[in-house]
């Protein structure tokens, strides 16, 4: 045999092992390293000028919260496949997450002055897994869903078509309501979710 052909043999059993490889990498909102925090009692026109509409929103007793994020999330999965004409006779996967993020809090008064800003960065891993599987399946060894849902202003309109109990209780929704505020990513047993009930 030719030594060309023995490479490509070569490179189509990697291919053909390695059929479970996958990158995704998030990018959601705009960045906010280089964005400069308004200082205290800035107007909040002056604010929405100099950063744009916020992502997210609620009422205080004493004013408002305005909230922009910024995350960048990266998946990375390997694995490979024993089997052949698509019977898999073992599976092996690995895959981790490295989450990035910035979150800036800016509180205003009545007036609509701003009052406290509160900014915030991270650079974490996000977990990982393993899976080895024999004979059939696939496991996702990493799940970002809950990270990589749409941005909160994508679903603002869409409150204004709920049905009537939903309309209704718009003044609870963790992203424009009067309850506070969530990061993405929260866990449904910690903060205001953790009084909702099924």
């Amino acid at each position: 045999m030719k030594v060309s052909t023995v490479k490509s043999l070569c490179t189509l059993l990697a291919c053909g092992l390695l059929a479970a490889c996958s990158q995704w990498r998030y990018d959601l909102g705009a960045p906010l390293a280089d964005t400069p925090i308004p200082a205290e009692r800035t107007t909040l026109a002056d604010t929405l000028a100099l950063l744009g509409p916020p992502l997210l929103m609620t009422a205080t007793d004493n004013g408002f919260v305005l909230a922009w994020e910024h995350w960048h999330i990266r998946e990375d999965s390997v694995g490979f496949r024993l089997g052949a004409l698509g019977a898999d006779f073992m599976s092996a996967d690995w895959g981790e997450m490295r989450i990035k993020g910035e979150f800036l809090l800016l509180t205003f008064d009545k007036q609509h002055l701003l009052t406290s800003s509160s900014r915030s960065e991270w650079d974490n891993y996000g977990g990982g897994g393993k899976a080895i599987q024999p004979l059939f399946g696939f496991v996702s060894v990493v799940d970002v869903d809950d990270l990589t849902d749409v941005m909160p202003q994508h679903r603002w309109g869409r409150s204004l078509l709920q049905r009537l109990p939903g309309v209704l209780n718009t003044s609870s929704n963790l992203d424009t309501g009067q309850s506070g505020l969530q990061q993405r990513g929260t866990p449904t047993a910690a903060g205001q979710q953790s009084l909702e009930m099924d």
